[in-house]
C-alpha cells in the first residue's frame, strides 16, 4: 500500500500576500470578495479596509495586509 499525500495549492493572491505583505482583491461582488478572502489561511493575521468600487468597471476591490498583531 502507498500512501498519497494530499498537496492543497495555494491561491496565487496568497502567495502574494505572504511575500510582499500586501495584495489588492478584486470581484465582481461583495460576496465573491468575501469568498476570496475566505481562503487565507486561518494562521495568517490580516488587516483589511473599506472595500471600493468601480462603477465604470463594475469591480470591487480590497486592499490585504499583513498585521503584525
Amino acid at each position: 500500500m502507498s500512501k498519497k499525500t494530499t498537496e492543497t495549492k495555494q491561491p496565487p493572491f496568497v502567495e502574494e500576500l505572504l511575500k510582499n505583505g500586501t495584495t489588492v482583491l478584486t470581484a465582481k461582488t461583495r460576496d465573491e470578495l468575501a469568498e476570496i478572502v475566505n481562503d487565507i489561511p486561518a494562521d495568517v493575521h490580516y488587516a483589511v479596509g473599506a472595500v471600493g468600487y468601480n462603477p465604470e468597471t463594475g469591480v470591487f476591490t480590497l486592499r490585504v495586509d499583513i498585521s503584525n498583531n
